[in-house]
């Protein structure tokens, strides 16, 4: 196997040219490529696109020496405005450019921490370089470097040049406009969204285009552009390996399994997986392989609490929307004597999509989750669904407190309320001569109707005369009020993705029906927090539930770790009793509000101030198991001599 510290090199296979995504003369040794097809294909277009995810478009690109040989396969992250991504707008709220570029920032900032040797640096990460003109025309197999070159256009952020035209603020809006800086008289911009207000001074990005004469254009938008070595094994593929299937390949933009890179070599390893150089014992004993898949899924998870965490302590936010297809799986060319899969790291490739409410008056935090509603079985249900109407409030109380006004009273709406205890109502009532905004949280508990909700506001900052004109009001209605609910979330929603994730990479395969797994799971985890033992430790209860009940036996057996080969009769034994019953404890803990066992008692069971706190507990408990099981596989000679001395000291004393 190689060594990463010399990389592998190819050349650019048949069929693709590589364009410089950056200034290059005769004399630069190394150049930073996107991979382009010479003819666009008809629905994917001239690039490779290898995934979109909130804010961004992921495209394949490479490191290339002046001989076109590739050097590292790369991902090109082009930042995509956020004006029409669904990931990153809701009805009635979308990033404002100066908090997206922010966002997006802090994010490559956590990259670059997380995995400082994946990360190229090019200065394209905080600086809005131009839109690239790629020639195509007459390019051809023998020519794999095609010319490219910067546009004159350039992102405009010059907020009093684009109010002078009567157009919005780039920082304060979402609009986003090119312009020639160089261009004497009166400034002509072109529009990179179509939905951006426009006049008299404003084309449509067509006009790049045909000033383009041909050429294709990347990164029309002038988004900002960050570097890293491609990461091409999602956390499913991995998980699958370990399961028995080997890792299939099917899309085009996969070039780099041309070449003899680790994801390559792994690539054919898994055809037929014979231990070293990926595994420890490979074919060897069930039991054996059965504990090393074991070890290596519950590293994997870990490195999910860890990236997880690391993200929500980075950006002060939760991320709302992780599944398996968050993660990726790093593999390190370690040498054949060492089992590179031991050294496989997950790390998260997908932004989050929660945004920070801002409540006037208020230094509380809420979070949302930005984005149309996208059910799915590892995100709690109704995390994005965002509702508005009209309503009567009938107000019962006005309280002065040390940090605002609180107001208590109650809801009848026009329509049926869904809302759950962690919602959050947002209420506009007009007080006086001004309209009044209200966030409360609901008690469900005391509801009399599906159409009503009592509700209490947090503490609101109000002047003198606002506050007298509502202290007037209570008991009184105010009819025909605009009303919004938002699902409110903080980080145990992502300790409840990360215990649904546990159920795939413990408890499921890839042929699992997951969302009627899940169910029963889920099921189970309330059952447990209904219980009347719930004094005695969880480990101990859910084994007096597996002796009775087979069938709960069989829902939380070991038989999945190595995908179909084992029954849950046959892969019980196989594992030490005592840690599988603490692993499966900690996983039901992780939902939040299932019972008093639960690390979170709902969805924002968490300090605002230290949102990673979520995590702390559930690390602690997966770590200990992790060498827990560690020290089964590979007892070190100091634990044998203590075994040894044991033993012995029986031995004497009989």
């Amino acid at each position: 196997m190689t060594s990463d510290a010399i990389p592998p090199v190819s050349i650019v296979p048949k069929g693709y040219l590589l364009a410089p995504i950056h200034t290059t003369s005769d004399q630069t040794p190394l150049s930073v490529c996107v991979v382009v097809r010479p003819k666009p294909d008809p629905v994917q277009g001239a690039f490779i696109l290898l995934r979109e995810v909130a804010g961004s478009r992921v495209y394949l690109g490479a490191i290339a020496d002046a001989q076109t040989r590739i050097h590292d396969w790369l991902e090109i992250w082009v930042q995509s405005p956020g004006l029409s991504d669904p990931a990153t707008a809701s009805p009635g709220m979308r990033l404002e450019n100066r908090s997206f570029d922010q966002r997006w920032q802090r994010d490559f900032e956590r990259s670059l921490a997380a995995v400082p040797e994946a990360v190229i640096q090019t200065g394209m990460e905080t600086n809005h370089p131009s839109p690239i003109l790629i020639q195509t025309k007459g390019a051809g197999s023998k020519l794999p470097f095609i010319v490219s070159s910067p546009a004159r256009w350039q992102l405009c952020r010059d907020d009093a040049l684009l109010e002078s035209l009567g157009l919005p603020a780039y920082s304060k809006s979402c609009f986003r406009y090119l312009y020639d800086p160089q261009q004497p008289g009166e400034k002509k911009l072109l529009a990179t969204q179509g939905e951006a207000p426009s006049n008299a001074s404003v084309q449509g990005l067509d006009a790049l285009t045909a000033e383009a004469k041909g050429a294709i254009v990347f990164n029309p938008h002038a988004g900002l552009v960050r570097v890293q070595r491609l990461t091409p094994l999602e956390l499913e593929d991995f998980l699958g390996v370990l399961e028995g299937k080997p890792w299939e390949v099917t899309d085009p933009g996969f070039l780099p399994s041309q070449g003899k890179s680790i994801y390559a070599q792994f690539q054919q390893w898994s055809k037929s997986p014979k231990g070293l150089p990926f595994l420890l014992h490979g074919l060897g004993q069930p039991a054996e392989r059965l504990n090393e898949a074991l070890l290596l899924k519950l590293s994997a998870w870990r490195d999910l609490f860890l990236e997880v965490r690391s993200y929500a302590k980075s950006q002060q936010l939760p991320l709302l929307n992780l599944t398996p297809a968050s993660f990726a799986v790093r593999l390190q060319a370690v040498g054949d004597t060492f089992p590179a899969l031991w050294a496989a790291r997950a790390t998260l490739t997908r932004p989050g999509q929660a945004y920070p409410l801002e409540l006037t008056g208020t230094a509380q935090r809420f979070f949302i989750r930005l984005g149309n509603p996208e059910p799915s079985p590892f995100l709690p249900e109704g995390l994005a669904v965002h509702s508005q109407g009209m309503g009567n409030v009938r107000i019962r109380s006005v309280t002065p407190q040390s940090g605002g006004v609180v107001v208590e009273g109650t809801l009848i709406a026009e329509e049926y309320l869904g809302l759950n205890p962690n919602d959050l109502l947002c209420l506009t009532l007009p007080v006086g001569d001004t309209r009044l905004a209200f966030y409360a949280h609901v008690h469900t508990n005391e509801a009399t109707g599906p159409k009503e909700a009592r509700f209490r506001t947090v503490p609101t900052r109000l002047n003198d005369p606002a506050t007298a004109s509502l202290t007037s009001a209570a008991g009184t209605v105010f009819p025909k009020s605009h009303y919004e609910v938002w699902p409110l979330a903080s980080s145990p929603c992502d300790l409840y993705s990360l215990g649904i994730l546990g159920i795939r990479i413990l408890l499921a395969h890839h042929k699992t029906n997951l969302p009627v797994l899940v169910d029963d799971v889920l099921s189970l985890a309330r059952s447990l927090g209904n219980d009347g033992a719930a004094d005695d430790p969880l480990p101990a209860r859910l084994e007096s539930m597996l002796k009775q009940d087979k069938a709960l036996a069989t829902l939380l057996s070991p038989h999945a770790i190595l995908g179909e080969g084992l029954s849950p009769d046959q892969a019980r034994p196989l594992v030490s009793r005592g840690l599988w019953l603490d692993t499966m404890a900690l996983l039901l803990r992780l939902f939040p509000g299932t019972g008093a066992h639960s690390f979170c008692k709902d969805f924002g069971d968490v300090s605002a101030a230290a949102l990673d706190t979520a995590f702390d507990a559930p690390l602690e408990e997966l770590e200990s198991l992790i060498q827990r099981l560690r020290s089964i596989l590979l007892p070190t000679s100091s634990s044998n001599e203590e075994i040894a001395n044991v033993l012995l000291a029986e031995l004497g004393a009989s």
